[in-house]
């Protein structure tokens, strides 16, 4: 099979390894090759790479396409391939769209056109996330504190929620998904401002989730089951991120990749139910 990746971050440094897999040839626009070339890591990869300059040239070739550019250009750019032609699976990088109505569109268009689809919410396949399920009986209590490193200085998309960035929709969407396919969608209480998202969710087993994330001087995650800390990292995925070694989440997102790449469980009244959800969220506040 042939992979086309768009995106020229995480679409290179984490999606492009674990396509790779896959992956017979991955085509890359030649506009990302001096930001690939930067990354050492990538290079072991570089000849399963095609460069192009133009998309049409080489849409017919592509049989699977990773899209990991801006939330609020996702719709624009997956109506725009899927009207070319019908590819085996488009894989979508969270939160799907800029936010829960857009989202809700983009789900509905691909739905119509009976595409294959898959959006990469990464918790699932973790396992302090396999962990919680498994507890989750009656009446226990848990608790996730995730602290993220503000950069001041990034003025980028990231860090503005009307593009889908910001503390809810870019970071928060995955613990929304979680708490979501974790059945805890009663709102206790709910709080949220820019840097900022504080919320309890319970299920009617009467067990509870208590939400701390926001931005801070540094980095931080820990997971909480009965006072007893189950997991104190820096961030979600327990390994640290070196810019010299292929991202952890690389491995994350090859899991991701292999379930959906032949199943295609696009599970439409779920993933509606979540927007419903995460949009209940936004307005809970």
């Amino acid at each position: 099979m042939n992979s086309l990746i768009l995106g020229s971050g995480f679409g290179l440094y984490g999606y492009l390894p674990a396509i790779s897999v896959h992956s017979k040839f991955i085509y890359l626009n030649k506009k990302y090759k001096s930001k690939f070339l930067r990354r050492n890591e990538l290079t072991k990869f570089y000849n399963k790479i095609k460069w192009f300059n133009n998309l049409s040239n080489i849409i017919n070739d592509v049989d699977y396409i990773v899209i990991a550019i801006r939330p609020i250009d996702q719709f624009k750019i997956v109506k725009s391939l899927i009207n070319k032609k019908k590819f085996k699976h488009l894989f979508l990088e969270k939160p799907i769209s800029n936010n829960p109505k857009n989202s809700m569109r983009l789900i509905k268009y691909l739905e119509a056109r009976k595409v294959n689809y898959s959006f990469g919410f990464l918790f699932e396949y973790l396992q302090w996330y396999k962990y919680l399920k498994k507890k989750l009986l009656k009446n226990n209590r848990f608790k996730i504190i995730w602290h993220i490193k503000i950069n001041k200085k990034n003025k980028s998309w990231k860090y503005k929620a009307n593009q889908g960035g910001g503390i809810l929709r870019y970071y928060g969407i995955h613990l929304i998904k979680l708490i979501y396919d974790l059945n805890l969608i009663n709102i206790k209480s709910n709080l949220m401002n820019k840097n900022l998202w504080r919320s309890e969710f319970y299920d009617n087993k009467n067990n509870l989730l208590e939400i701390d994330l926001r931005m801070g001087i540094r980095d931080k995650f820990k997971l909480i089951y009965k006072n007893k800390i189950l997991v104190n990292s820096k961030n979600p995925f327990q390994k640290i991120i070196n810019q010299k070694k292929i991202d952890p989440r690389s491995f994350i997102l090859t899991k991701y990749i292999n379930q959906n790449l032949f199943k295609s469980p696009n599970k439409y009244n779920r993933n509606i139910k979540f927007i419903y959800f995460w949009d209940k969220i936004e307005r809970n506040k």
